[in-house]
């Protein structure tokens, strides 16, 4: 394998972890980005960045509280 490529494959399991400790310590304001990149590529007039946007669109944000079964306070269960 060439420096190049190890070099690659090391900034790309740097910026992965990078984004999961940020998904993990602040879950709002990756979510905002993620849906802003998102609409970003989804308003292009290519359709692979289309793809890439629908792709890259994140999940709905469930409501915390009764309801949701999180099984934290045990009282839904």
């Amino acid at each position: 394998m060439s420096a190049n490529w190890q070099n690659i494959l090391i900034y790309a399991v740097v910026l992965w972890c990078c984004w999961r400790l940020l998904r993990r310590f602040l879950p709002d304001w990756s979510w905002q980005t993620q849906a802003r990149l998102s609409y970003f590529f989804e308003t292009r007039q290519s359709l692979w960045f289309k793809r890439l946007g629908q792709g890259l669109r994140p999940a709905a944000s469930i409501p915390a509280g009764c309801g949701t079964h999180c099984s934290k306070c045990k009282t839904c269960a």
